[in-house]
């Protein structure tokens, strides 16, 4: 019964089938029912093989958290990410699931659309479901980690990846933020680019923080001025990057040169640049921190830093497995390598 659990608010309506339905079927007590359906070793292969057709027929579903009071065991880990739609988080949770699924577990998702007080809800919603790990990466909104606390005090591994809090004891897996930054900067800079800006998320969600600071120390290595209104910092909505991209081309000297910092806010600044009557790469080169699949269908195909979701998906659900199994939650850092896509919207000819 592998695979990934989805939770709704709606009402079964349906009759339930019961341990007891099922014993009273075959003639057998009920506890041999519950015993066969958890695979337990002092029921023989025969009797599991029969009670397991059984309810199969029946259209029996193991409830799980009442397993677990048996067993004081879920085989439950969940994931809290802030978003399902977004390609990176896609490639993580795909790997996610294949690898803990691998390892015989189950896997809860949750989504919380960047919100801290829905990151709160769910973190209650993974402890009373008994999960026996969790992994996490932060929504943009949260400053503290003291929801998860609770679950670290019992002993569940919560490990969490891309945006993490280093005040919570687990494993993390993340990329060097600093770098990608200045890496982005550096490719805009050896395009010739004179009059970078940099679009920023919120200070306070330390990978925007870190990003910034690459791209800033980028610039003053190659001697390179930093206009005040050349680093903005927003929610990175549509809205806003619509707005920060008209005030660039309202200015005397704008930008011929922009890093975005996620993905999704580079795809929004260069729709917005073209409607601003930028040819590009040719008056302004665009780069973001971060690669989506769409990137090469855009005219020009815009350039990337590519964040290995997949891979860190991967690495984060072998630590959270292995703290579980080894019963110790430990501190431990991993990152994972970065690399520069060169496309269309950086390549001056």
């Amino acid at each position: 019964m592998q695979g990934v659990i989805i939770m709704t608010n709606k009402t079964n309506t349906k009759n339930t089938v019961t341990i007891g339905d099922i014993a009273k079927k075959l003639n057998i007590a009920p506890s041999t029912v519950s015993r066969a359906l958890n695979n337990n070793s002092r029921i023989s292969e025969a009797t599991r093989e029969k009670v397991q057709q059984a309810a199969r027929e029946a259209g029996y579903e193991l409830n799980l958290v009442a397993s677990s009071l048996s067993k004081n065991k879920t085989n439950l880990i969940g994931v809290i990410v802030p978003h399902l739609n977004s390609q990176f988080f896609s490639k993580a949770l795909s790997s996610i699931q294949e690898t803990v699924q691998e390892a015989g577990y189950n896997v809860i998702i949750c989504q919380t659309n960047d919100l801290y007080r829905q990151e709160v809800e769910m973190a209650k919603v993974m402890n009373a479901t008994r999960v026996d790990g969790l992994i996490v990466s932060l929504s943009q909104e949260t400053k503290e980690t003291g929801h998860f606390k609770n679950l670290v005090d019992k002993n569940i591994p919560v490990g969490m990846f891309d945006r993490i809090g280093y005040e919570l004891t687990g494993a993390k897996v993340i990329i060097d933020n600093y770098e990608a930054g200045y890496k982005a900067a550096e490719h805009l800079i050896n395009c010739g680019c004179q009059r970078l800006a940099f679009l920023s998320g919120p200070y306070s969600v330390k990978i925007f923080e870190e990003r910034a600071k690459g791209f800033r120390d980028a610039l003053k290595e190659h001697k390179l001025p930093l206009l005040p209104q050349h680093l903005l910092a927003c929610d990175l909505s549509e809205r806003d990057t619509r707005e920060a991209m008209k005030l660039w081309a309202g200015m005397k000297q704008s930008p011929d040169g922009i890093v975005a910092a996620t993905s999704k806010s580079g795809i929004n600044l260069m729709t917005s640049a073209k409607n601003h009557g930028f040819k590009i790469p040719v008056q302004l080169s665009i780069i973001s921190i971060g690669n989506d699949s769409c990137h090469e269908l855009m005219e020009p195909a815009l350039s990337a830093v590519d964040i290995p979701g997949q891979e860190m998906g991967k690495a984060i659900a072998l630590k959270v497995i292995e703290q579980i199994e080894n019963g110790k939650i430990e501190n431990e850092i991993l990152i994972r390598p970065i690399e520069l896509i060169i496309r269309n919207s950086t390549f001056k000819i």
